[in-house]
């Protein structure tokens, strides 16, 4: 039994130390051919960026003000305020006002797009973020393309420009942007910050594979015609943009049509700060994944070659539950291989898990647009990041407990997708 035990963990340990050199790989092969390849000119369609908002008065002027500089003008803000009782409605009152009574509205946006269309805040009685999304979308928005932004969020001023280069395909319809998490100020916040920088550089590659399954919700941007194709979000969930990805999927399929990843879309989004909220805050993805995966079951093990990929129905989509039941038993794991390591005082396992996840750290940090300083903070951390990431890997266990012991309310096909702040 031992020698089984023993030989599944080398197994497993060769197995994740494969996947991320080929993800490696496979990410920096994906950025070079996209910046030889891309064009630069001719597409210019008129994005429409959504942003829905409840209770965002520390952060909505941030928000507002980085969509503002974006250096790409062919573009209208729609903000709707979904019955925020704070302060948030008197200060997108107080940005309009500013915006339209200076004249700016002139400066910063194309002549082409009326001039009431350019900036426009949207009222709505707290109806929870799907149906706010769906307003903004259905009865305000004109652009080709529609780019949702959470309202904690900041587009970096180069992002729509860039993301727009990603469309010129006709057969791309959906693309992920590239989130970082705005700074880290404690552990807690370094460990997201670290995550999110390492998750996102495997992103590249999982567009190689063509196995794609989330276009997250922070700067993703899809064809409007093919969001209303699909009556747009749906409101019976509580993460509205795993679930529509998925509804997009089945629908189109993933052969024909590309969902993409966006490397050169910068987005920052600010940390959780404590263990508590980071749990609250996980539990809502893992739901809502597991979720969406029940709901758009007909994806996994589908025989339509011709539409869906075999790398993601039948690879990506069912490796999900496979990877939920090795973080499940991994305690067991985990105790065995420190049983081992202490018997044999072999600990060559350890180092080598370390090395391999300070060279994929290293990778990441090297390419990654960012001040000297922070490179080099970064670097100094960088042997830890299997340490740091495995913070997350116990925040995930505890999420997936929850979720077996709700597995019922999981499995209810009514449900709304309302807000669900964490302490910022």
């Amino acid at each position: 039994m031992s020698v089984i035990i023993s030989l599944v963990i080398v197994i497993l340990g060769g197995f994740s130390a494969i996947r991320i050199i080929l993800g490696l790989l496979l990410a920096n092969i994906h950025q070079i051919i996209y910046l030889t390849k891309v064009r630069r000119e001719k597409y210019a369609p008129l994005v429409s960026v959504i942003i829905p908002a409840y209770n965002e008065e520390k952060t909505i002027v941030a928000c507002v003000s980085s969509v503002m500089k974006q250096t790409y003008l062919n573009r209208q803000v729609i903000i709707v305020n979904d019955g925020s009782d704070d302060a948030t409605k008197n200060i997108l009152d107080s940005i309009n006002k500013k915006i339209y009574s200076s004249n700016s509205v002139k400066r910063l946006f194309e002549d082409s797009i009326p001039y009431k269309e350019r900036f426009i805040i949207v009222n709505q009685p707290n109806s929870g973020k799907s149906i706010a999304l769906n307003n903004g979308i259905k009865n305000y928005a004109k652009g080709e393309l529609i780019t949702v932004l959470d309202a904690d969020s900041e587009l970096k001023p180069n992002f729509l420009a860039n993301m727009i280069n990603h469309f010129q395909s006709t057969n791309v319809v959906a693309v992920a942007a590239n989130v970082r998490i705005k700074r880290a100020l404690n552990l807690i916040e370094l460990v997201q910050y670290i995550e999110y920088l390492v998750g996102y550089q495997l992103k590249s590659s999982e567009q190689m594979l063509n196995l794609e399954y989330i276009i997250g919700g922070i700067g993703s941007t899809f064809r409007r015609t093919i969001m209303e194709a699909v009556n747009l979000y749906d409101t019976d969930t509580v993460t509205e943009d795993i679930d529509l990805t998925m509804k997009l999927l089945r629908k189109f399929g993933n052969t024909s049509y590309k969902f993409c990843y966006a490397f050169d879309c910068v987005v920052s989004t600010p940390a959780v700060h404590n263990f508590r909220q980071l749990i609250k805050q996980r539990y809502r993805w893992k739901f809502g994944r597991f979720r969406a995966l029940i709901k758009h079951r007909k994806l996994i093990f589908n025989k339509k070659l011709n539409l869906y990929s075999i790398t993601l129905s039948w690879w990506k989509l069912p490796k999900v539950f496979f990877e939920e039941f090795l973080l499940l038993i991994e305690p067991v794991i985990l105790i065995w291989m420190s049983i081992i390591i202490f018997i044999h005082c072999d600990f060559s396992i350890i180092f080598s898990i370390l090395i391999i996840y300070f060279i994929f750290a290293i990778d990441t940090i090297i390419v990654e647009s960012i001040s000297t300083k922070v490179k080099l903070k970064l670097t100094l951390v960088s042997p830890f990041t299997y340490l740091f990431l495995y913070i997350i890997n116990i925040v995930d266990f505890i999420c997936l407990v929850r979720c077996i012991a709700n597995f019922r309310e999981i499995l209810l096909k009514k449900g709304h997708s309302k807000w669900t702040h964490v302490e910022r």
